[in-house]
């Protein structure tokens, strides 16, 4: 297959355009309504394993600084890979698909005309089959590579990938810009303008459910006297680790943010305070026992955390439960730090 076989033209049953037509409605209509980057990949990859069942589906999206590895989401099947393997930098790899303006082109292709052969060898891992550009109006925001296994060979098959692709480039532009608009930028958690929007909304679902939700509130001990020893670009990056570990210590339902300078919060749909304190007590012990990086060596850093749980009866406002939530992590700074603390509430 060569890289312009999309702009020639070939007769195609009637019959099969209008099933394939369909399908990339169906498809387009789940992927549109995605706002995360990994639900976007899972679905196409889903269709195309249905489909083609190509050794694997891979998104390689740029990083925010073009010297930096690519975000990869890769599926085997219908199975995402957790550890895929690493590909170079892909800036360069961008612009030559936006050079001419290809709306695929087959891995063979790829690997004679792409000057740089060490990063052809490096994505061939992944690739082998198709590389097709995600593209929007502003260009190529990264990159769909299809497997060596049962490649779209056909007119029609490659323009039912190309057309997905295209639904795909566009929903993850609008994911993109979602996520800019609603985190926080040093972390990577929800903004704080953010979260209390949430934290209404959870508020409203749980009275009109009847359900419930906790709210988990941590800061960092004597994070002030730590700045003042090791400086505040270590303490940027001890509140970007903190990040990292809450994000991994949390469900993916759950709602993860930054509050406010070493301040965090999540909210914990369909929890009570029982299991709040469980989640709280996990991250706390996580957070102690990590070895944090430092120009001399691991350092150390502890957080308190107040826990409270939604009261169907007493509570109005969010103010009121941030509140309560609040009070009880201050009762664990008054009680020696380094502690979970539930609401009065939430503890009776």
């Amino acid at each position: 297959m060569s890289g312009g076989l999309v702009d020639e033209l070939h007769e195609v049953p009637l019959d099969r355009e209008n099933q394939d037509l369909k399908e990339i409605i169906e498809i387009a209509f789940q992927i549109t309504a995605q706002l995360e980057v990994e639900n976007i990949a899972k679905n196409v990859a889903w269709s195309f394993t249905s489909k083609f069942q190509p050794e694997s589906v891979t998104f390689l999206l740029p990083s925010e600084a073009e010297e930096t590895p690519p975000r990869i989401v890769c599926y085997r099947g219908v199975k995402l890979e957790e550890a895929p393997p690493p590909v170079p930098p892909i800036a360069a790899m961008l612009a030559f698909l936006e050079k001419d303006e290809y709306s695929q082109v087959s891995f063979q292709y790829f690997r004679e005309n792409y000057p740089d052969k060490d990063f052809v060898a490096a994505l061939e891992v992944l690739a082998g089959g198709m590389i097709v550009p995600l593209r929007t109006d502003k260009g190529v925001i990264g990159a769909l590579v299809l497997g060596n296994t049962a490649e779209p060979s056909s007119l029609a098959e490659v323009q039912y990938v190309t057309r997905i692709a295209r639904f795909a480039a566009i929903s993850i532009e609008n994911a993109n810009l979602f996520r800019q608009a609603t985190t926080d930028r040093m972390t990577g958690l929800y903004s704080h303008h953010f979260f209390e929007k949430t934290l209404e909304e959870e508020m409203e679902r749980a009275r009109r459910y009847k359900a419930t939700f906790s709210l988990v509130m941590f800061d960092i001990d004597h994070f002030k006297s730590f700045n003042d020893t090791y400086g505040h670009v270590q303490g940027d990056l001890i509140i970007k680790e903190i990040a990292r570990i809450l994000t991994q210590s949390v469900r993916q339902v759950d709602f993860p943010a930054r509050y406010g300078g070493e301040e965090f919060a999540v909210i914990l749909p369909s929890v009570e305070a029982k299991g709040a304190l469980v989640v709280a007590e996990r991250l706390r012990k996580r957070v102690e026992k990590h070895d944090f990086p430092g120009e001399s060596g691991p350092l150390h850093v502890t957080i308190s955390v107040g826990v409270a749980e939604f009261d169907q009866e007493g509570t109005y406002a969010p103010s009121e439960i941030v509140r309560e939530t609040d009070k009880a992590l201050y009762q664990s700074k008054e009680h020696g730090r380094n502690r979970v603390t539930a609401a009065a509430a939430a503890a009776g």
